[in-house]
């Protein structure tokens, strides 16, 4: 397993090796997720200890920030994990957004409301196009983890949710996105594409996003 050594790399290398780490941590039960935020706080801190141990020089720097503010169209957006790193020739960010859906809530029952996340899922692909806009970041990572396999492997695709399709294989090109959600009117562009390459361990699927 080679180690990038430039630390823009080297930082992106830590993001999905974490991400690794906390799924298998995960799915053995060592740890516990049952909401988005207990993801983001257990993968944040494995991502704080892989840093450490990839300092390679007292001029390299290494910070996270969560629920750290940006503003972007004039609004404030919350990051879930802003990684600022820096050594004597660059000082950069990269924001992390995390997306977490069970098909069982804490109450037991059936989660529902699959099109809101479909659509949330893309909708934070937007933002973090928007940070590096606005210069709130200079790249960015989207980490989604579910049981719900009809995400993955839907059996068909014929409601109007799947205009945010999320499936297995599936590339996302520019386009504008104006398909309503949950009642709500719906307005954004995508400029750069993506694509959803999906992994199986235990009963979650996952996936990292980049552009590209």
């Amino acid at each position: 397993m080679d180690i990038p050594i430039n630390i823009r790399e080297r930082v992106s290398w830590a993001i999905e090796f974490a991400w690794r780490i906390t799924l298998h941590k995960i799915c053995n039960d060592e740890i516990q997720v049952n909401k988005e935020a207990s993801l983001q706080l257990h993968y944040s801190s494995i991502l704080k200890d892989i840093l450490g141990l990839i300092k390679f020089s007292h001029q390299e720097k290494f910070s996270l920030q969560l629920e750290s503010t940006a503003k972007v169209l004039e609004r404030p957006f919350i990051i879930d994990i802003l990684l600022c790193y820096s050594n004597s020739e660059v000082s950069e960010k990269h924001a992390i957004e995390l997306k977490f859906y069970r098909t069982l809530a804490a109450s037991g029952k059936n989660r529902g409301a699959n099109d809101i996340f479909m659509y949330a899922v893309y909708y934070d692909l937007y933002i973090t196009e928007q940070y590096i806009k606005f210069r709130q970041a200079d790249l960015t990572t989207c980490l989604i983890l579910t049981d719900y396999e009809n995400f993955v492997n839907p059996k068909r695709k014929t409601s109007k949710n799947w205009t945010y399709d999320i499936s297995h294989d599936f590339k996302v090109s520019p386009n504008r996105f104006t398909t309503p959600i949950g009642g709500k009117s719906v307005d954004f562009s995508l400029d750069l594409g993506y694509h959803f390459i999906w992994t199986k361990q235990g009963n979650f699927w996952s996936t990292l996003l980049r552009p590209g």
